[in-house]
This record gives C-alpha cells, structure tokens and sequence, in this order.
C-alpha cells in the first residue's frame, strides 16, 4: 500500500492590533493558509493557514493509502476539534462544519488529473469567537495508481465582515513573497479574490496553486498541490477551474 497524502489544520486568531504574523503549519499549507495558517501536508507538510495569529488548534491529520486498484483507505484523525463551533457576528455566512457535501471537485478533475479515493473533511478553528470554519481534501493522481497531488478547499467565516477584510488584507500584501510569477486578481469572485504560485516552502510539491476568495464574512481559499510538476496546459487550465469551483460553492454555504 503506498501512503496516501494527509494534512493537518491550524488555526490562529486575529491579533488584536491587526493580523498576526503568519503562523507557519497549519495544515494543510506550510506556510499558508493557516489562519488558519495551515501546515503543510507531510514531513515539512503543508504550509499553514494564515488567517490569524496566537494559540494553534491542530486538527488532526487524514490520511489516505492509495492500493493498486486505486482505491483509498486508511483513514485516521478525523474527530472534530471541540472548540470548532458557530462563530457569532455580522455577516452572510455561517461556520460550515462539513464542507465535502457542498464542494463539487468536478471542474479540478478535468482540468488537472483524476480523483484518488473519496474526499476527506476536517473542522477549523481555534477560537470560534474570532473565526472557524471547515477544510476538505481530494488526493488526485497525474499517473498511475499512487496518489501524487490533491485539490484542499478551506473555508472560515470570521467574526464579522471588517475581521474577513483585514485577514483577506493581509494575505493579499504576503502574497507575493510567497509566489512564483504574478499575484493576479480575479474580477467577479465574491468580493475580492486573488491567486497565484506558491513557491515558498512549497515543499515536498513541486506545484502548488493557490486562489484565495473573500465574500462578506467569508474567506475560502483552493489549492491544488502536486509531487509532479504540473504541466503549463494543466496550470492554465486549473486556474478557471479553481475559480469554477468557488464560484459554486459560495451560494452554498450562504446563510
């Protein structure tokens, strides 16, 4: 059985004086998300969630073991962390608490690489008073049986819409230490949106696309990891895909 990849979510409040520095390992990013600064997947994992910054919640790790008939199995940490509950305050969304039903993999699967296994979910959030929300992983292989990329969305709806807009402030001005080419704004995507390459503490990927959308008091970000270099028709084909995919998903986690 060859192991599958896994990730692990963290998630760091807002400082009180503006957004934290970025917590690293949170999940399912190393260096990113992590706000739910989010760890990387494994070994240096996945970059953390950066969407706040102070105590870290680790949500637990999913991990998947792809078999030559590609099916996946082996499926551990999934116990939802305690203090993950509604988050109160102004704005159109709700914390999701079970993101896989909603998030429709379809356009990523065309655009990037088959699905390995079913998908994986996880609650975030560290304090539900600032923010928490929900994470969802589908491992994707390029060739063969073994899985060697995934597509993660995550998800946290924050205490209130000026709490989304200066952790989404934030992500935005970081950006571009992090990334590979141009950070590049999309139009018509939710209320704000950007993506770009992630290049920084990428690894174990050797691609790693992001795309971070803001909508009112929400902030859901995408990303599609690979061990394999993806190919340019594959990166250029992703992007709208990504955007495809948020685009959906946003009506169904409105309140």
């Amino acid at each position: 059985m060859d192991p599958g990849l896994r990730f692990a979510m963290v998630v760091i409040p807002l400082a009180a004086d503006g957004p934290a520095p970025r917590g690293e390992n949170m999940g399912l990013s190393q260096g990113r998300r992590a706000a739910q600064d989010i760890v990387r997947l494994t070994g240096s994992g996945m970059r953390a969630a950066r969407w706040g910054t102070s105590a870290l919640l680790v949500l637990g790790s999913l991990v998947g073991c792809s078999s030559g008939d590609g099916k996946t199995s082996g499926h551990a940490g999934a116990t939802p962390a305690a203090d993950a509950g509604p988050t109160n305050g102004p704005g159109d969304y709700r914390p999701p608490t079970d993101l896989c039903p909603k998030v429709d993999f379809g356009p990523l699967t065309a655009a990037v690489a088959p699905t390995a296994g079913p998908t994986k979910g996880e609650r975030t959030g560290s304090d539900p008073a600032i923010g928490s929300g929900a994470a969802c992983l589908q491992g994707f292989r390029t060739a063969g049986t073994k899985v060697d990329g995934r597509s993660t969305v995550y998800c946290t709806a924050w205490k209130d819409v000026a709490a989304a807009i200066k952790q989404y402030k934030y992500r935005l001005s970081s950006a571009p230490q992090e990334a590979r080419g141009p950070v590049v704004q999309e139009r018509g995507l939710g209320q704000a949106a950007f993506r770009y390459e992630n290049v920084k503490e990428a690894a174990p990927f050797l691609s790693d696309l992001r795309l971070l959308v803001r909508d009112s008091n929400l902030e859901c970000e995408i990303q599609v990891q690979s061990l394999k270099p993806l190919a340019s028709q594959q990166v250029t084909a992703a992007w709208p895909a990504m955007a495809e995919t948020a685009q959906a998903l946003l009506p169904e986690l409105r309140s």
